[in-house]
């Protein structure tokens, strides 16, 4: 006999429930709103979700700060509830508040929460490995959830003082076991990405960040769910298992079709847009918060004493940022460090001479906190080294590497550095282009200097590995954008100052 089911799925939503992006006022189609409008339940449909939901958008940002009866009333929690979500798995940013954060809003959600490797030594997350949910035809469907381990790596280690992430691909491996002997048809959800391209097989990113290809070759689950590279992928079937990913903040949602007869699942998904379209509840309900955060976007914190006009992104690389020098100027003074260095957004950033936290949020959409490191020379050039790869040429035109526009767009991978000078020479090799470094208008020779950076920065992600055999001297807990509030308000008619940054030796733009 002939079954089928259904599985609504979500990832990556980061707080955006509102079809906003939050730049300015004007409705989008996006918005976990929105896309929950379209999910029409019944015993034989199931919601999940992949994570990354409390961290990531002004709506996330506001819950926060505002804390009290708001956080406890967990506003993200009550949409995913309304939907009826039946699963959701924790993404590695929904562990940046620490662990009685991440346990309040586990508690909140009626969906069961699946991580096979985050192991709860206090209990209190309410955290199972996995799950079997028995559908009305008769069809089980055993779900294992999966986070990334790199949590390890960019995670305050506060944070993870009571949960502990394991290896996750023994994890995956293990959960399956267990479901294959009592499900129909299984299913990991996995808060990570592909490290090789799906089509070709070709490596795409080293480590073990994202091993979505590893689990699809390796293990055979029916359907693989992946996430956290906000790229959408859209459904196709990889050694006998049905995988796919969406974009992020919720512009899209997946729908995915079984039919299971003799032991034989087929399946087939759709990548749907949100649309603009949402159901009345829990919209009005949670619509005078949504003013609330609208009120307080529009706040105006300081002033700068010029504006800074947007431009494009290698005009930026090649000529400096204000936007980047402003934000390195902020670091510098609050950690004292020698030296700073930031990555900016993929999307196009400006500031105006009055601005307000909307600004703040549309320029720097990160919740990073700041760690110092202890660097010499050689730890400098490398780094530079991978910032020199940004860059290539073409008929004697510098353009933008390839290596950061796919598979996908990355952009914040090009660090700005202040309170150094240093040249690259484009017509060396990659990996071999970094002519000088001074500081102070000397070469460092064998100083030791401290470095100031985003903690995600500081994990060695993005191609700076050389960042993880670093001391680390200093970590600091408030996060940038809210430094970047102090600041403002302490420095009326702020200044922007250039301190160092990059020049192309012997080129001719």
């Amino acid at each position: 006999m002939k079954r089928k089911a259904k599985i609504y799925y979500t990832s990556d939503v980061h707080g955006y429930l509102f079809p906003t992006s939050y730049g300015d006022k004007s409705e989008r189609p996006m918005g976990l709103l929105n896309c929950i409008s379209n999910f029409v339940k019944d015993g034989n449909t199931l919601i999940f979700d992949g994570g990354d939901t409390i961290s990531g958008s002004p709506m996330a940002a506001f819950i926060t700060e505002q804390a009290g009866e708001l956080l406890e009333s967990e506003p993200l929690a009550q949409v995913y509830n309304a939907a009826f979500y039946d699963a959701v798995v924790p993404g590695n940013h929904d562990f940046n508040f620490g662990y009685d954060r991440l346990a309040g809003y586990m508690k909140k959600l009626s969906a069961v929460c699946l991580c096979a490797n985050a192991n709860d030594l206090k209990g209190d997350t309410g955290i199972t490995s996995s799950y079997i949910f028995p559908l009305e035809n008769g069809l089980r469907l055993g779900v294992a959830g999966i986070v990334t381990d790199y949590v390890n790596v960019w995670e305050n280690p506060k944070h993870l003082e009571q949960i502990q992430i394991t290896d996750a691909f023994a994890a995956a491996k293990k959960e399956l076991e267990h479901l294959k002997k009592e499900s129909d048809i299984t299913v990991c959800i996995y808060h990570g990405g592909y490290e090789c391209d799906l089509q070709t097989g070709a490596v795409l990113t080293s480590g073990n960040e994202n091993i979505g290809y590893r689990i699809l070759k390796e293990l055979d689950y029916d359907i693989l769910l992946t996430a956290h590279q906000h790229m959408t992928v859209k459904g196709r079937d990889c050694f006998g298992t049905h995988t796919l990913q969406l974009a992020a903040n919720a512009v899209q949602y997946a729908c995915i079709e079984m039919e299971y007869e003799d032991g034989t699942c087929t399946v087939t998904s759709s990548i749907l847009p949100a649309g603009s379209c949402h159901n009345r509840e829990p919209y009005e309900s949670l619509l005078p918060l949504e003013r609330q955060v609208q009120n307080w976007l529009d706040l105006e914190i300081g002033s700068l004493k010029e504006a800074i006009p947007e431009k494009e992104k290698l005009e930026m690389a090649l000529n400096g940022s204000q936007v980047a020098d402003f934000f390195n100027q902020i670091q510098m003074e609050y950690t004292k460090a020698d030296i700073s260095c930031i990555g900016l957004g993929n999307n196009p950033i400006a500031l105006p001479a009055h601005v307000t936290m909307r600004d703040l949020v549309r320029v720097y959409p990160f919740s990073n906190t700041l760690v110092v490191l202890e660097v010499n020379r050689e730890v400098l050039k490398q780094a530079l080294e991978r910032c020199g790869e940004y860059f290539t040429l073409n008929h004697g035109m510098v353009e933008i590497s390839d290596v950061f526009l796919k598979p996908k767009v990355e952009h914040y991978n090009y660090d700005y550095f202040a309170g150094i000078t240093y040249e690259i020479d484009l017509e060396r090799p990659v990996g071999d282009r970094v002519v000088s470094i001074l500081f102070d208008g000397k070469p460092i020779e064998d100083r030791k200097l401290k470095l100031c950076m985003s903690d995600y920065r500081a994990s060695g992600t993005g191609g700076y590995e050389v960042y993880k055999q670093c001391p680390v001297l200093e970590r600091f807990g408030t996060d940038v954008p809210q430094l970047a509030l102090e600041y403002l308000k302490n420095h009326p008619h702020t200044e922007i100052r250039r301190c160092g940054g990059m020049n192309l030796y012997n080129h001719r733009l």
